[in-house]
């Protein structure tokens, strides 16, 4: 009896201090200080188990009256004054309302020092809510203007956009006692646009990644009470569909991520209060997301497994019956593994917690010694590992097209694994189109996503398969301690986890075929995309793997990307110019990009100037400044130069005496002082490491960066020859 009177004890004693309060939390948590399970609990209160939960999981926000005297007899606590805190507790709290709070969960919600903006010009909430998308990183001025203008941004939308968002301080500004300044300093200017500079908190998106993330790092560390408690936060920040007033920035890629993100959260949500005996928590939320998307088993399985230990197992019954119609209805398909084996589970009873099961001569104790054991839940790993795409991607419709064809399209697998290989000189942005590609086709992959950085051009040395597959298997849900220390036997648990799913299994930066081969699943169900600088011809041959060539981007390519990176009027006024600076970056996008980066560093210096300081000066430093971008090109060529074996470096060097075009075994063997043969084996090596273009048969080209480094490198050769 003293844990009943200590309930009742801390019950009384929040109220007293006014701490918030919560009723269905107190009643639960009187219920869990006092020791009595729900059914004790509803019978010493004279009311219905099925209500006592409902108002537990906090569906009933006012219980009526006769339920309330009943539960305030129990919690020795008077009925007005409980209706007194609950009316209180709804209102807001001035400690939490301070300051700027932005809601895009649902509806866009904006909210400064408790009182809510109402905005209603309908570019102020484009504005904001891509912002807030966006946030904590900027939106660029293309991105806003694209959004805000989605046929045809006009030819001054970047002042218009300052306008707006000078309106939108205002508003900040005027919905409380802020200084401008304070207006100002929530919404920055970049360099490439605008941001909202506010806290993760402040932010309903930040805030559920934030929590979310946290959740899935505690259940990885086995704190599972802690995850629990997180997940549950991180759901309570959706109100709705993202952004469900503003359709248009509701199909933006960071909010389908996130409603992905949800989905994930909530599954582990349910599986945690499975395991802790809390199924009721989660039905509703189930519910409502296994109506949107009616086709996830996932969601299906859960749904039906909390249901059932809520005792309904009728219903439970009903959503797989649903789920297996709707299957052989829209897609011709028999229900998978996972929602079968719960489907065996609810009709033998083997539930987590199936409190309404209890006979009434049963007690709690002896229910728990009896059950059968609870098989295994099938794997849940659902792992989204690409990295972020690369900004201003331009260019490569028909790499993409080719993509499509190899990958996606059913009638070109034959049963085979589809899979392709990208493959293209240092910089010229194969990473960006495989993760462009890649995220572009998430919807085709609906059981996840692997990648991984090979390293094989990296001073840190390539990664070995073993280290690879560990890796993957990590993240497919298996132990550290099971993963088989035998690469054979962990490529074959590899293959086994992804049997019967749809993965895309990303590759990239790939040295040789030995780094591939273990980790190609044998499921014809997923793909496998590797970007290398080698051509692999081995890879090609042996294993049917196609090679897609990304060459260098043509010259209206490359004049878009210096346009998005130094802007639209800096270009237009110098387009000769720009045009030049192109064509000296070879249409290498990795040497674009890190040109006109120094030069958007440099807002008074023109195209011009800058271009016949690059002529001048070289592109490369001899040697290389710390810190200084033109470094990376030079170690991007640097790590396939030293790759290669001395007959091919030294001829790569001598090709710096060349135009660059026309290039023969026989215009080199002279220089080398070899036979044309042996030359010939010094260029194919250089094609397989992408340093050299074969545009016809035994007709070679060098693109014009490759081609002043190995200028560089023979300079140095030769001053240290002059030196001895």
């Amino acid at each position: 009896m003293s844990n009943f009177q200590s309930a009742r004890a801390a019950t009384s004693h929040r109220l007293q201090q006014r701490e918030p309060f919560s009723f269905h939390t107190r009643v639960r948590a009187f219920r869990q200080s006092a020791g009595m399970t729900q059914r004790q609990f509803a019978e010493a209160s004279g009311i219905s188990v099925r209500t006592l939960r409902d108002i537990e999981s906090g569906r009933v926000g006012q219980p009526q009256a006769r339920t309330l005297r009943a539960l305030a007899v129990v919690l020795g606590l008077d009925a007005d004054e409980i209706r007194r805190s609950m009316t209180s507790s709804r209102k807001p709290a001035t400690q939490d309302s301070i300051g700027l709070r932005i809601g895009i969960l649902g509806n866009l919600i904006i909210e400064r020092d408790g009182i809510v903006i109402d905005v209603r010009s309908l570019k102020l909430r484009c504005l904001l809510s891509l912002l807030a998308l966006c946030h904590p990183q900027p939106a660029s001025f293309d991105v806003i203007g694209s959004t805000l203008w989605p046929k045809e941004p006009p030819r001054s939308y970047q002042n218009l956009i300052h306008t707006y968002v000078s309106q939108a301080r205002g508003l900040l500004r005027s919905s409380g006692s802020g200084s401008a300044d304070q207006a100002a300093s929530c919404l920055i200017r970049t360099p490439t646009g605008y941001m909202l500079s506010v806290g993760h908190g402040q932010v309903d998106l930040t805030r559920f990644r934030d929590l979310a993330k946290k959740a899935r790092q505690a259940h990885a560390q086995g704190e599972a009470k802690a995850a629990y408690e997180l997940a549950a936060l991180a759901h309570q920040c959706w109100r709705g569909p993202v952004l469900a007033d503003e359709p248009q920035l509701a199909l933006h890629s960071v909010a389908t991520a996130a409603v992905r993100q949800r989905i994930e959260n909530l599954l582990l949500y349910a599986d945690l209060a499975l395991r802790f005996e809390q199924p009721e928590q989660v039905v509703s939320a189930l519910r409502a997301a296994a109506e949107d998307d009616p086709l996830h088993e996932g969601l299906q399985s859960r749904l039906m497994l909390a249901l059932a230990s809520c005792g309904e197992q009728y219903e439970a019954l009903r959503v797989f019956a649903d789920v297996t119609q709707r299957l052989d209805a829209e897609l011709g398909l028999q229900p998978g593994p996972e929602i079968r084996q719960v489907h065996q589970r609810v009709l033998r009873q083997q539930l987590s917690w199936p409190r309404s099961a209890l006979l009434p001569w049963q007690t709690e104790d002896a229910w728990r010694e009896t059950r059968p054991p609870v098989p295994p839940l099938p794997s849940e790993a659902k792992p989204s590992q690409l990295p972020a795409r690369t900004r201003h991607f331009v260019g490569r419709a028909t790499q993409i097209r080719e993509l499509d064809r190899m990958l996606l399209a059913p009638g070109e697998r034959d049963g085979q694994v589809p899979a392709a290989l990208l493959t293209g000189s240092p910089g010229g942005g194969k990473t960006a189109l495989a993760l462009r590609w890649a995220h572009r086709v998430l919807d085709h992959f609906p059981d996840g996503q692997l990648y991984i950085d090979l390293h094989g051009h990296a001073r840190r040395g390539p990664l070995d398969a073993q280290a690879a597959l560990t890796s993957f298997l990590r993240a497919l849900g298996v132990p550290g301690e099971c993963v088989p220390d035998h690469l054979d036997e962990a490529a074959n648990l590899y293959r086994t986890r992804l049997s019967g799913r749809r993965f895309l299994v990303v590759l990239d930066n790939a040295r040789d075929e030995e780094q591939i081969r273990p980790l190609i699943p044998g499921d014809a169900g997923c793909a496998v995309l590797v970007t290398s600088r080698h051509t692999l011809p081995g890879l090609v041959a042996r294993d049917g793997i196609r090679r897609i060539t990304v060459d260098a981007l043509d010259d209206d390519e490359a004049l878009t990307l210096l346009g998005r990176l130094l802007g639209p009027e800096r270009i237009e006024a110098e387009s000769l110019a720009a045009m030049a600076l192109g064509r000296y970056c070879g249409g290498l996008p990795l040497v674009i990009r890190v040109l006109a980066t120094r030069l958007a560093q440099h807002p008074c210096l023109s195209i011009a100037q800058y271009y016949v300081e690059l002529q001048e000066a070289g592109l490369f430093r001899q040697p290389a400044l710390p810190g200084d971008l033109l470094s990376s090109v030079q170690a991007a060529f640097e790590l396939s130069y030293t790759a290669l074996p001395e007959p091919a470096r030294r001829v790569f060097r001598l090709l710096g005496r060349t135009e660059g075009t026309h290039i023969t075994a026989y215009t080199v063997a002279d220089a080398a002082g070899t036979t044309p043969t042996e030359t010939r084996w010094s260029l194919d090596r250089l094609v397989d490491a992408s340093l050299l273009r074969e545009d016809a048969h035994s007709r070679f080209s060098l693109p014009g960066p490759l081609l002043r480094y190995a200028k560089t490198l023979l300079d140095r050769e030769e001053e240290r020859f002059q030196a001895v």
